[in-house]
């Protein structure tokens, strides 16, 4: 069975790479075919010296570093992959990598990040009136048309939650199959001492709300330490009060160390799983987290966590004081448990499963 992996574009190492990294090792021999790829952002990761084949927008000298300009051309681009010679082509979807063509003897299955969230769930709240909103709303409405008969040239999909299945099957009335992210639990210690801190962990950019969080630690005049970098900084560096910290983007020796020592985790972002609350409870911290998308999957209100309702820093505000108050029922090591479910290994297995059992089923039926 030989197999090509694809993925979009590569400029940075986060969440979706990770999932990329996992199923390179799963399968070794697999090519990765992307649209772009920036070295550095691969540089000393798992996914160092692997063979990948960039699209044509990949020689773009002007725009492969502003790939979100580049979102006309990648319904094109993706498209020019050369994929014969493989059997098994598994992409790795949150924008157009599921839109590669293949032939009727070849397998096509797609781990589903999410559908574009700034085509369909974000639209409006990315895409407001403006100068340029008449151009940039006809080419996602154009976008949408695509992205969904695309998917029509998927043979099986996996969504990383029952949040983003519910999503696909929104957006391309298709059914798919949970295959939660894999998180490297067993890099974080859970026995430290905790000490009087709280952290919000992830690129500070406007979707992620992390204003929202330092504007609450402002007003409660409690530590927070913010581990993180992106075009929201300046603003929030400029409004934090004096006992909130600016760390940057971190190595992750020194996130797993503050998430081993804080008190807790601060979470406002509606994720599609959000892998940095798990590393927060493999760590031993519980998690205060809005109550939408991933975290419901991964944080028990009560048990593991803080789930708060209203994000606003007011109600971050109360979710803090009711965690101070009362605290969660599982001790650190009880929180390292509940965060091994979502572990390497599992992952592996889920997907070699799915894999085999699609393949299995394909060529019974060739």
């Amino acid at each position: 069975m030989q197999v090509a992996l694809v993925h979009e574009c590569i400029a940075g190492y986060h969440g979706s790479e990770r999932v990329l990294a996992e199923l390179a090792k799963l399968y070794p021999d697999a090519p990765i075919f992307v649209l772009i790829h920036h070295t550095k952002a691969t540089r000393g990761t798992p996914l160092e010296g692997r063979d990948f084949r960039a699209s044509f927008l990949d020689r773009l000298p002007w725009l492969r570093d502003h790939h979100r300009l580049l979102l006309p051309l990648m319904p094109y681009a993706v498209e020019q992959h050369d994929l014969r010679g493989f059997d098994v082509v598994i992409s790795s979807h949150h924008t157009a990598a599921h839109g590669v063509l293949t032939r009727s003897d070849q397998l096509h299955l797609a781990y589903t990040h999410s559908p574009f969230r700034y085509a369909w769930d974000l639209y409006a709240d990315h895409f407001p009136p403006g100068e340029w909103a008449p151009l940039r709303r006809y080419l996602l409405h154009r976008f949408r048309g695509w992205d969904q008969r695309a998917a029509l040239r998927v043979d099986g999909f996996a969504a990383n939650s029952r949040h983003v299945a519910r999503r696909v099957h929104r957006t391309y009335r298709r059914d798919a199959r949970v295959i939660y992210p894999p998180v490297d639990t067993e890099r974080f210690r859970h026995d430290r001492m905790r000490e009087e801190f709280y952290v919000v962990l992830g690129r500070l950019v406007a979707y992620k709300h992390a204003g929202v969080v330092v504007d609450a630690f402002t007003r409660m005049g409690k530590r927070l330490v913010v581990i993180g970098d992106g075009p929201e900084r300046q603003a929030l560096e400029e409004g934090a009060g004096r006992r909130i910290e600016f760390l940057g983007q971190a190595e992750e020796a020194m996130v797993a160390d503050r998430l081993s020592r804080c008190r807790a985790l601060v979470f406002a972002a509606e994720e599609d799983f959000g892998i940095a609350p798990v590393e927060a409870m493999a760590a031993g911290a519980p998690v205060i987290a809005w109550d939408r998308g991933g975290v419901r999957e991964t944080v028990i209100d009560g048990e593991t966590g803080v789930l708060f309702g209203e994000r606003s820093a007011a109600g971050v505000v109360d979710a803090v004081r009711r965690f101070e108050r009362g605290g969660v029922e599982k001790t650190a090591e009880g929180l390292h448990c509940h965060a091994e479910a979502f572990g390497l290994e599992r992952f592996r297995g889920e997907v070699t499963a799915w894999v085999e059992a699609a393949w299995r089923r394909f060529s019974e039926d060739l």
